[in-house]
C-alpha cells in the first residue's frame, strides 16, 4: 500500500481547501455510490471508506515486497471542512498492529494547504504557489525543530491543469554550507480521461507530497532524465468503464518501482 499511496499523496485538490457539499442524493443512492472502493494488485491492496460528505474517512492497506510484508490503517480527521490530521496504525512481518498514532498534521493559510508536518520522521513539506494559484515548488525539510535542514525541492512545470515536468534537487549540508548533490527531471504525458485519484481529495495522504498526482488527467508516460544515467520511462495503459472511470491499469516500470509490469484492478461502490 505504501507503493500505491505514494502515488496518491498529492492529488488534484491537495493545495486547495475542500469544502463540504450539500447536493441532495439521488433516490436509491448511498453517500459512497460511484466512489472508489479499493484497488488491488499482486503486491498491494487498499480499501477506502468515506464520510457522509464523501470525504475519505479511512484507508486500510496491505503490501508485499518479496519476503517483506506490511500494512495498516490510516484514519482521517477533519476540522472546518478540511483534513487536519492523519492517524496511523501499521504492522510489519509480525502482523501485530501498532497503537494508532498521529502521523501527519496539515497546516492551512488563506484557505490553502501550506504545510504537511510528519510526526514520525520528523520532517515537513511546505508549498510555494504561482500567480495562478497552483503549486510551483515543494520544499522538504528534515531534522529537529529549530534545526531544520533542507533535504530536497520539487519544482513543478504546469501545462494547463497537468504537471508536465518535475525537477528534483537533493541537498546536503557540509560545514554549514547547503549544496545540491543530486538532480533529476521527470517529464509526463497524459490521456484525456479524468484523473482517477481526484475524487479522493486529501484522503490518501500517507507520506510526503507527490506532485505527479496533482493532475486533471491520467499519466501515460513518465520519463526520468539524470546526468550520466540512462533515460528511464514508466508507461501506463488503462481500461475504462462507461463512466470513464479506470477499472484496470497496466503499469510497466523502469524506475521508482522494481522494473517490471504490474496490473491493478479498481473497484467502485455501487
Amino acid at each position: 500500500m505504501k507503493k500505491q499511496l505514494l502515488a496518491l499523496a498529492g492529488v488534484v485538490l491537495l493545495f486547495t481547501a475542500c469544502s463540504k457539499t450539500n447536493t441532495p442524493l439521488q433516490a436509491g443512492f448511498t453517500t459512497s455510490s460511484g466512489l472508489l472502493k479499493g484497488f488491488y494488485s499482486e503486491t498491494d491492496t487498499s480499501r477506502i471508506e468515506y464520510n457522509n460528505d464523501q470525504t475519505v474517512s479511512k484507508v486500510t492497506y496491505g503490501w508485499v515486497d518479496g519476503r517483506d510484508v506490511g500494512g495498516g490503517i490510516d484514519t482521517m480527521k477533519y476540522a472546518n471542512g478540511v483534513l487536519s490530521e492523519v492517524w496511523q496504525s501499521d504492522y510489519d512481518e509480525s502482523k501485530i498492529f501498532s497503537p494508532s498514532a498521529l502521523n501527519l498534521q496539515l497546516v492551512y493559510a488563506n484557505n490553502r494547504l501550506q504545510k504537511i508536518v510528519h510526526l514520525k520522521y520528523p520532517a515537513y513539506d511546505s508549498a510555494r504557489y504561482n500567480a495562478n494559484g497552483k503549486i510551483e515548488k515543494v520544499f522538504t525539510y528534515r531534522g529537529l525543530p529549530g534545526a531544520w535542514q533542507l533535504g530536497e525541492t520539487d519544482s513543478l512545470v504546469w501545462t494547463g491543469n497537468n504537471v508536465t515536468q518535475v525537477i528534483y534537487k537533493k541537498y546536503s549540508l557540509h560545514n554549514g554550507v547547503e549544496s545540491v548533490y543530486a538532480t533529476y527531471t521527470d517529464t509526463y504525458t497524459f490521456d484525456s480521461k479524468p484523473n482517477w485519484q481526484a475524487p479522493l481529495g486529501f484522503g490518501t495522504i500517507s507520506d510526503r507530497l507527490v506532485p505527479e498526482a496533482m493532475n486533471a488527467n491520467n499519466i501515460l508516460t513518465a520519463t526520468r532524465t539524470e546526468a550520466g544515467q540512462p533515460v528511464l520511462t514508466n508507461s501506463y495503459i488503462y481500461e475504462y468503464n462507461a463512466q470513464n472511470k479506470v477499472t484496470k491499469s497496466t503499469a510497466t516500470y523502469q524506475f521508482v518501482r522494481v522494473p517490471g509490469t504490474e496490473v491493478t484492478v479498481f473497484e467502485y461502490y455501487q
